[in-house]
């Protein structure tokens, strides 16, 4: 039987090859689009931890991200050892028959952190949200508007609720007309400054979602010849490659991108070794990282 396989050059199947060797080394990685700062900056986390670790990592790369291919049996039958979900957020029923297959299984940065057990990593969005608003309020900006993310997903609410308890912690009523909701999008943050920049009483800072949603702000602010941060200063969110890149450099509040990928690898190497973990979600520190986009309002 050996001597006819080495005849006809046979390859075991990647399914085969987990069983000869006991455990697969493989891990799918399964994301919505690659087309996002946020998102290559978690990427390079996962592939560097991978690597190190003795195991490669599968794209699961999907254009529509409501259409997902989470079928326990196909993952193993393909040789993963598990899977790491990148802010998609799958219907439940797919995230049972996980569960209930025992497949390993990390989600980072969920959209709703509630509506699994899943294993999650994440970052103190409501701090970032804080600290981007404090430092706006240290420059003695007083009206700070907010280009929100998507109103469903919970890290858009935990910073839009750091934003809130910061003015009120100041003792500045919130004012709901200065908040926009959008994606964490370029397009998203000219939307929101299209809104927010139209107005008489336009104000004189805005706090984006993330580093795409500031620049899209920028982008807009400067068609309508307001200068930043002369004009106009702009805080981030994220700390992605773009934002020492943009002009002028952003400020920003940083998440431990590349640390998240990581951790969301050590984290499923647990869980395909002996099935546990510390605990079901982790977040990670941010940190306020200030460049050239904010200063005192002239």
């Amino acid at each position: 039987m050996q001597e006819h396989l080495r005849a006809t050059d046979y390859r075991p199947t990647a399914s085969r090859l987990a069983q000869q060797n006991h455990q697969s080394r493989l891990i799918e990685v399964l994301f919505a689009t690659a087309q996002n700062a946020y998102r290559m900056g978690v990427l390079d986390g996962i592939a560097s931890e991978a690597q190190a670790k003795g195991f490669e990592i599968v794209l699961g790369y999907r254009l529509d991200s409501n259409r997902f291919d989470l079928d326990p049996k196909r993952m193993r039958d393909t040789g993963r050892a598990g899977a790491i979900l990148l802010t998609l957020d799958p219907p439940q029923a797919h995230l049972d028959t996980l569960r209930e297959a025992a497949f390993p299984l990390v989600v980072v940065d969920p959209p709703r952190i509630g509506n699994s057990d899943s294993v999650s990593i994440g970052a103190t969005n409501f701090t970032g949200g804080l600290t981007a608003t404090q430092h706006l309020l240290s420059l003695r900006h007083r009206r700070i508007g907010h280009a929100g993310g998507p109103h469903s997903v919970d890290c858009s609410q935990a910073r839009l609720a750091g934003y809130s308890s910061a003015l009120r912690q100041s003792g500045i009523q919130l004012d709901e007309s200065l908040i926009t909701h959008g994606g964490f999008t370029y397009d998203a943050g000219r939307r929101a400054a299209h809104e927010l920049l139209d107005r008489a009483d336009r104000p004189t800072a805005i706090f984006a979602a993330s580093d795409e949603t500031a620049l899209g702000v920028t982008e807009e602010a400067r068609r309508r010849g307001i200068r930043v941060p002369e004009d106009l200063s702009v805080v981030g969110f994220d700390d992605t490659f773009l934002a020492p890149r943009a002009t002028p450099p952003l400020t920003t509040v940083a998440q431990p991108l590349v640390e998240m990928g990581r951790v969301a690898v050590r984290s499923l190497i647990q869980l395909i070794g002996d099935g546990a973990v510390a605990t079901n979600h982790i977040e990670l520190a941010t940190r306020l990282v200030i460049r050239d986009s904010t200063a005192p309002p002239s």
